[in-house]
């Protein structure tokens, strides 16, 4: 593995993601700020702001760090420099994902904060975490149909059924027995149910992830 290199190509990503990455904390700050409010209605307001900033970040990523090299020309020149196709794939996906994790991570444990401190709030705690999870699985997906597709078409209807499948999911769970029976109490409740979706997102974002080294292996032409 040339780690220099994977390492060059993944600070290049950084560095032209830089003003996305800024706005996405900005407006993720802004969300949380408004959910700090306390009314029910600050509480979706802010949430809805709060989804749509991870949610474009995954999708700016896709599309201009990982489909842009493609559309561009901009991938026959990285495949000319001294790295290997697994090399390339461990830049974009673990690069991409560690850029969209960074204020992932700050927002989810900013989400966590506001509901720990808030004595009638806290049963949201597991569902939170829940599908916080969930829109890292999404970002994953968007990733991973990038780095195999290479396709603009395909990415897009891969961010479309992230976003749908976002809702659906959060519906869903929010009807798990183990999980909405504790929901709005106003201590916080792990149960079997809420630990079981947890390790069934990683698992999917560890098959997905494998899934694309896989395929990327498999491939005999990168230009």
């Amino acid at each position: 593995m040339n780690y220099p290199m994977v390492k060059i190509l993944m600070l290049k990503d950084w560095y032209l993601q830089r003003w996305i990455i800024l706005a996405t904390f900005a407006g993720g700050l802004a969300s949380l700020g408004i959910i700090a409010i306390g009314s029910d209605g600050a509480f979706f307001i802010g949430l809805l702001l709060l989804i749509t900033a991870l949610v474009a970040l995954s999708g700016q990523l896709a599309m201009s760090a990982i489909v842009g090299e493609r559309k561009e020309q901009t991938l026959p020149f990285v495949m000319s420099l001294p790295i290997s196709y697994r090399e390339y794939t461990t830049s974009k996906i673990v690069g991409n994902l560690l850029i969209f994790v960074v204020p992932w991570a700050v927002m989810a444990i900013g989400s966590f904060a506001l509901l720990a401190f808030s004595p009638k709030s806290q049963g949201l705690i597991p569902y939170t975490a829940i599908m916080a999870t969930e829109i890292l699985v999404n970002a994953c997906l968007v990733a991973s149909v990038a780095v195999i597709t290479e396709a603009q078409s395909w990415t897009i209807a891969a961010i479309i059924l992230g976003n749908i499948g976002l809702n659906g999911i959060g519906y869903l769970v929010a009807h798990v027995n183990g999980v909405a029976r504790w929901m709005w109490g106003s201590s916080i409740h792990w149960s079997p149910a809420a630990y079981a979706l947890l390790i069934t997102e990683f698992a999917i974002i560890g098959l997905m992830i494998g899934f694309t080294f896989f395929t990327q292996s498999r491939k005999k032409d990168f230009l």
